[in-house]
Order: structure tokens, then sequence, then C-alpha cells
């Protein structure tokens, strides 16, 4: 892999909280996994509005371990994943962890892997603004129309209502 100077990138650079971060060519992060795809995608949902709360990284537990993909590993294994997709996210920023996760996802899964990162924000109750900027983002890098989206967003809301 070829290297890169920072400069490159500062024309093009996201602010996030106060510093720029280099926005990195696709082939810097690689081919994601399934499972590292569906990992980023929960981890960018969990941070989607700036903050984690208690409920989120419950739900997150929660979704890993009631997936099937996560069901036959290692907490060690998920761990590792988990840190790695965190890495990616914090040092490149959601968006292209979320562009590389979505090409990793075969098109038959893209609505499943949606309704997992829907239900995830939904663990409080609500989709604030932010998190509907990022469900919109997620559901166009998934290609899916917005009346597949729409439906599953409405069906997440009515679940988590109960």
């Amino acid at each position: 892999m070829r290297a890169h100077s920072k400069s490159r990138y500062r024309k093009t650079a996201p602010v996030t909280r106060g510093r720029q971060v280099a926005r990195p060519p696709r082939s810097t992060i690689g081919r994601l996994t399934l499972e590292e795809a569906l990992l980023a995608f929960l981890i960018a949902a969990m941070n989607a509005n700036g903050h984690v709360t208690p409920e989120e990284a419950a739900r997150a537990h929660h979704l890993i371990w009631s997936m099937r993909r996560f069901r036959r590993k290692s907490g060690e294994t998920v761990g590792r994943g988990i840190e790695r997709m965190r890495t990616l996210v914090e040092r490149y920023g959601a968006l292209p962890v979320l562009e590389a996760g979505a090409r990793s996802i075969p098109s038959r899964m893209r609505p499943a892997a949606f309704a997992v990162a829907v239900d995830l924000v939904l663990a409080d109750g609500r989709i604030d603004p932010s998190e509907r900027r990022f469900l919109d983002r997620l559901a166009a890098d998934l290609r899916l129309d917005e009346t597949t989206a729409r439906r599953i967003r409405d069906v997440m809301l009515v679940k988590n209502s109960a």
C-alpha cells in the first residue's frame, strides 16, 4: 500500500469537533468483511448524534450477539472486530467507513443491515435530526430505495414503541 502525505488530503478534509481529519482514498480502508461492515454500521449508528447513551451501548451488545453471524464467534474475535472498526471510524470518519461497508454487503442483505442500524438508533425511542441524516446516508450507500428505507424505519418505530 502506498503511503500518502497528509497535505494531499487537507483540501477536502472534513472538520470533526474542531479538528481536521484526513479523508483517505477508498483503497486505504480496503474491503471490509460482512461482519466488519455490520460492526461499522453499529458503531456509526451509536455515534450518529455525537454521543453514545447507555441504552445504545446495551442495544448494540444485544444486537451483535443476537445476529447469527456473531453467535459462534468468540468474544475476543468480536472485540477485535469492534476495535478495528472503531479505529477506522476515528481515523477516517464515519462516511468513508460506511461507504466501504456498504460495498461489502450483498444486495439481499442490505435491508437487514439497514434494519439493524435503525433498531440501534431507536434505542432511546426516537430519531433526532442527526440520526435521520445518518440513516438517510446509510440507505443511500446501501442503495435502498426510499420506499424500502421508510418501511423499515416505520416497522422499527412500531417495534421500539412497545
